[in-house]
């Protein structure tokens, strides 16, 4: 039966680095709402903006992984997408 490959460290930690910035993109999404909801649109826009700042971020990071690599994080950045777009909808 085949191994899979083993990640060097750097590898872990380039992954480490994706699931940080997707968990702060789903944190700044929260905060946007919160912002909004406390009477504070600038803060809630400015917190959106970051959050898309955060989409490219990823997806500059994921061309740097291999398809395989990648994969698993396609849904989470389509999922942030889709909550970016739905708090800018709720904006409006």
């Amino acid at each position: 039966m085949p191994h899979p490959r083993r990640r060097t460290v750097a590898e872990q930690v380039h992954i480490q680095l994706i699931e940080a910035a997707v968990d702060t993109g789903f944190g700044l999404i929260d905060d946007a709402k919160d912002y909004r909801a406390s009477g504070e649109p600038e803060l809630s826009s400015r917190a959106l903006r970051e959050a898309g700042k955060t989409v490219a971020y990823i997806e500059g990071r994921l061309q740097q992984l291999g398809e395989n690599e990648s994969g698993p994080f396609l849904f989470l950045v389509a999922e942030l997408r889709n909550e970016i777009a739905d708090a800018e909808r709720e904006k409006s």
